[in-house]
Parts: structure tokens; sequence; C-alpha cells
């Protein structure tokens, strides 16, 4: 009996083994988008509990992206991105995976093949060792809503109580370093500031590497509160002067900052990069004229896209709630010719609880109840928060209020990620080995120094 028993183990886990031995590896196919077409790659693992993957867009420079849920069973893959609010779903054949990819409502056809994945080349500012400072993982908890987060803290070398600096991300759930097309400007950050005498803490967003927290209807404000723990978690540390800790947001980060400034006065500094100072309607309007324009559209066609969004913003703008605003726009763009996918597309996007969220708040209020020392950096060539609209509106704040603490500076030649370039166009960010600018660095730390005394 228990050689008979011992044997069908034996078969049980050989077919396992085999089944999983099937699937693991890299497997890559191309979008068709109707005019051009978007290389996907999955690395897929065989791990205790069955399987694990992450998602790669080499195109875009995105790589080792979450897949939340992997499931292999009877041939048929499915994979779950639950931020980016898609999937794939597809049947083994032959070392072939013919499935379709879905997003937002719309689905294409993608045939995966086995591949090798791509190899990341290191970036100049990438930090390297020896690291003249102490490295920690930590784990701190979003009081409100209970959602547990990972991150780094850095912390320099020596006894002192040190001025430290939470970094918050940009929009779409980011990890820790803000990876995006191969760069990774908070890991550049944090060891910059870290050699000279400023604690860092870098977390993953909500939904990223070890984080946890309901996304999908998440908005900025929801975001809020998990830089807020991270801030709470400082003043926890013995390390860290609580008198001397500030908060640095990049783009919607920068929005993010001052509303946990205008809740906690104990905020002892903002550094906001390409934070915008507007609502979110007008910071699209211009983010999509100044990209659509330095992509080399015609003004006739730019024309008619703005028109084009600004009816739909309109009906943004006065509608009362979301459901209102999802209905409203239904009509309107089916009033185009719009098929039902384009429809639930675009509707999905603008009627999303982040993006209604976004398109309606005006950080003007948060601005002028932060009483705090801020230093305000804006890129000349920022195409997707323009120095042009935003810095105005900081400086009428700035003038109307009495803000004297608060201080702007418009960085030449550099785009949204602080990289110096060409024409600031996000289809440049991948092709500049700069990860930040030094002088932006310079810049915090001096600012930092300056106010954390």
């Amino acid at each position: 009996m228990n050689v008979k028993i011992n044997l069908f183990i034996l078969l049980v886990f050989f077919a396992v083994k085999t089944s999983f031995a099937q699937i693991d590896g890299y497997w890559s196919g191309k979008l068709s988008l109707g005019v051009a077409e978007l290389e996907i790659g999955f690395d897929i693992k065989t791990v205790a509990n069955g399987f694990s993957a992450t998602l790669d867009v080499p195109a875009q420079g995105a790589h080792d992206m979450p897949v939340d849920e992997t499931v292999f069973r009877d041939n048929r893959l499915q994979l779950t991105m639950t931020a980016m609010d898609a999937s794939y779903s597809g049947e083994l054949k032959d070392d072939i995976i013919e499935g379709e990819f879905s997003q937002r409502g719309m689905t294409f056809p993608l045939k995966l093949e086995r591949g090798e994945k791509e190899t990341q080349q290191a970036r100049p500012q990438d930090p390297q060792q020896p690291f003249n400072y102490r490295i920690e993982e930590v784990r701190f908890t979003n009081a409100k809503e209970g959602n547990t987060l990972t991150g780094t803290l850095t912390i320099p070398e020596g006894d002192s109580s040190f001025p430290a600096l939470v970094l918050v991300s940009g929009s779409g759930q980011q990890n820790r370093d803000e990876e995006l097309m191969n760069h990774r400007p908070f890991w550049v950050i944090a060891d910059y500031l870290t050699r000279n005498g400023i604690a860092v803490l870098r977390y993953d967003d909500r939904g990223v590497g070890g984080s946890e927290g309901e996304v999908l209807n998440a908005t900025s404000m929801d975001f809020s509160y998990d830089a807020e723990a991270a801030f709470d978690y400082l003043r926890s540390r013995k390390e860290i002067n609580a008198a001397q800790i500030g908060i640095l947001g990049h783009s919607e980060g920068g929005i993010i900052n001052f509303m946990v400034a205008e809740r906690r006065p104990e905020v002892a500094f903002l550094v906001s990069l390409a934070g915008p100072a507007v609502n979110g309607i007008e910071v699209l309007k211009a983010q999509q004229v100044a990209i659509l324009r330095a992509s080399g559209l015609t003004e006739e066609a730019i024309q008619f896209s703005s028109n084009a969004n600004a009816q739909m913003f309109d009906i943004i703008a006065a509608s009362k709630d979301r459901e209102e605003a999802d209905t409203l726009l239904r009509q309107l763009v089916k009033g185009w010719g719009y098929n039902e996918e384009l429809t639930e597309q675009t509707v999905g996007e603008l009627a999303s609880p982040w993006m209604y969220y976004f398109l309606k708040y005006d950080p003007t209020e948060a601005i002028v109840k932060t009483n705090c020392p801020a230093l305000l950096l804006n890129g000349s060539k920022d195409l997707q928060v323009l120095a042009s609209q935003n810095l105005p509106a900081y400086e009428k704040i700035i003038n109307e209020y009495g803000k004297a603490n608060m201080t702007l500076h418009e960085m030449p030649d550099l785009n949204h990620l602080f990289q110096h370039c060409e024409t600031g166009s996000p289809n440049e960010y991948f092709t500049i080995d700069e990860t930040i600018s030094p002088e932006v660095l310079e810049m915090i730390v001096k600012f930092v120094k300056k106010v954390g005394k």
C-alpha cells in the first residue's frame, strides 16, 4: 500500500512540475493599435503557491510592473493587473499562447511566444556602492484606511537628529523609486540627499510592491493619507528630528504634499517638483495642446482636438457627481459617432474616480492654508505641467496672501522629469540618459539645510 501511495504522489508531483515548466519563462507579443504596434511581455515564474508574473512594455521603458493575479490551469492563462484596469486571457497551444489583452473596456488580440527578456541598462546617475549611509526596509500603516505600505528609509551615518523628507510620486501607481522608462528618480534623489545629511523615506504606492490598499476607487485625497502615514512614521523614529520633517512631491505628489500640510501644521517644509497650482481641467487642457504641438500636429488638428476636449471638460466641470458626468459624457461621444468600445474607453477614463477628482480639484485653498516654507520648481520645457501656466498661479497666491515663505524657480531647459532636454516631449524621456538635473538636486539640499535648522 505504501508503495502505491508513494508512486501516486510521485506521478502527481511530476505532472504538476511538468505543467509548471510549460508556462515558466518570458512570453511576448505585439498589440495592434491600428496605426502602430506595441510590444507586451510577461515574465512568468513558478512560486510556492502557483505562479507569479510581471509585465514589460519595452517601448515605454516600463519593466517589471506587478501582475496581481497569475492563474494557469488546464492550459489556460489568466493575468490580472488591477491598478491598470487590465487583464490577459489566453490558451497555451504548441508553445504559443493565443489570447486577448483587455484594458478599460477595450479588447485586443494578443498572441504570446517565448522570447528573451530585454536587459535593462543602468542609467549613469543610478546610485553606486559604497553607500555611506544606513538603508532600512520599513513598513507603516495608514491609520485612516488601515492599509500597510512598504518602503526604504535611508539615514545618514552618525548620532545626530537628522532632517528628513518623505517622497511622494506622481500620477499612476509607481514603486518607491518612482521608476519610469528605466529611470529611478526617487532613488537618485534619496541617495544624493542622504549623502548630504538628510534622511529620506520613499515608499511603494498602494497596490505596488508590498504596499496594500484600494486603488481603483482611490483619489488624490486617499493617496494623501498614505503620505501622511509616511510622515507620521518618520516622526516615530529616534534618528529623525521630528521638527524638521518635510514632504517632497512630484507632479500629482505636488498636490498631495499641500493636502497633508494643510491638515498637519507639523510639516516643516515642502518641495514641489512640477506640482500643479490650478485645477486638473486647466492642467490637462494646456498639457494636451502642448504635447500635440510638440508631436507635429497641424494647428487645425490641435484646434479640433481642443474643441472636443473642451466639450467633455465642460460637462465634468458642471456635473454634480460622477454618475451625472458619466451619463452626459456618453450622450456626447455617442453623438459624435463613437462605437461602444471607444465610448467605454473615453468615458471610463474621464469619469473614473481618480480622474474625476483630479479634474475637479483646485489646489489653491490647500496652498493658501499652508504656512511652512515651500520650494516650488518647474521646468521651462515641461509639457505636462506647464511653467507658463502654473508658476504665475503660484505667484498670484504668493502676492495676494503674503506667502513670503514660498520660493519659485523656473528651471531652464528641463522637462517634466527635470531632465535637460530638447523639446520636453514625453517621447524624449526614455532616450535621455540623465535621470534628474544635478542643479535640482543641489537646490533641494540647500533649501532643506536652510529651513531645516
